[in-house]
């Protein structure tokens, strides 16, 4: 009796480790996300260029031809009184391991406050975890589909699909 109590018990354990270490990358995923998110709610520039893929930033020319894309993107955003107010993510949906490198498609649901209302608008991102995960990157896919992923991403194999895009929703003020 006291064997299997204990046999148990190891089974119990080993399996517990096997989820954490699952469930960790999980978490180094949402919270990469998160760190984006909230760099862009609070326009920290400097943050969200960490997070950017090093060949996306190669290929539009440098840190600071991006710094200088992600201003006038947000100037023009306020301009028009298109302000993100929150974000909210869910676990990656499909993620493979390719290479060097992890890609993880993450659910992201937005609400940004505009004249008359706000939008809401669920979207993915592509997260890229290197250095064994410890490091992570975020790609938008708003102006991704299957056909042009991989030039913005070298390393996407095809195996994973992005998901359909979904049109936003406007909710009208009261």
């Amino acid at each position: 009796m006291k064997k299997t109590t204990i046999r148990m018990a190891i089974l119990a354990i080993f399996l517990g480790i096997n989820h954490f270490s699952y469930s960790q990358n999980e978490v180094d995923v949402q919270d990469a996300v998160a760190a984006y998110f909230n760099a862009k709610l609070c326009e920290d520039y400097e943050t969200m260029l960490g997070y950017t893929y090093p060949d996306v930033v190669e290929k539009a020319g440098g840190l600071d031809n991006v710094r200088k894309a992600l201003i006038q993107i947000q100037e023009t955003q306020k301009k028009k009184g298109f302000i993100l107010q929150e974000y909210k993510t869910k676990p990656a949906v499909q993620q493979v391991v390719t290479g060097e490198e992890t890609h993880a498609i993450v659910p992201v649901t937005t609400v940004s406050k505009v004249p008359g209302g706000k939008v809401i608008t669920e979207t993915n991102v592509i997260a890229v975890g290197t250095e064994k995960n410890t490091r992570w990157y975020i790609i938008e896919t708003t102006a991704l589909d299957d056909g042009n992923v991989s030039k913005v991403l070298a390393t996407w194999d095809n195996t994973m699909l992005l998901p359909f895009k979904k049109a936003p929703v406007f909710k009208e003020d009261k």
